[in-house]
């Protein structure tokens, strides 16, 4: 299992839809709203699965940038 933290920034007048669509993902929780700033956790079975989520939410429109903060791996699998 990979767990990776993260804030998305979007812009401003698109947060609410931003933030409704990164719930909308598998394995994505959203634990705040600060701003442009969303505050997000990304679970999942490997980096790679990890990677895919983090890449749809660069495609969200409205994003402007999505920022690595955290990571923990826990048996993780390959792939």
């Amino acid at each position: 299992m990979v767990i990776s933290s993260l804030i998305v920034e979007a812009h401003p007048e698109a947060v609410p839809a931003v933030t409704e669509a990164l719930a909308a993902l598998e394995g994505v929780e959203v634990h705040e709203v600060n701003g442009y700033k969303i505050v997000v956790t990304i679970e999942a079975p490997s980096t790679g699965a990890s990677h895919e989520v983090s890449s749809r939410m660069v495609a969200i429109p409205g994003v402007l940038n999505v920022n690595l903060v955290y990571v923990n791996f826990e048996d993780e699998t390959l792939g």
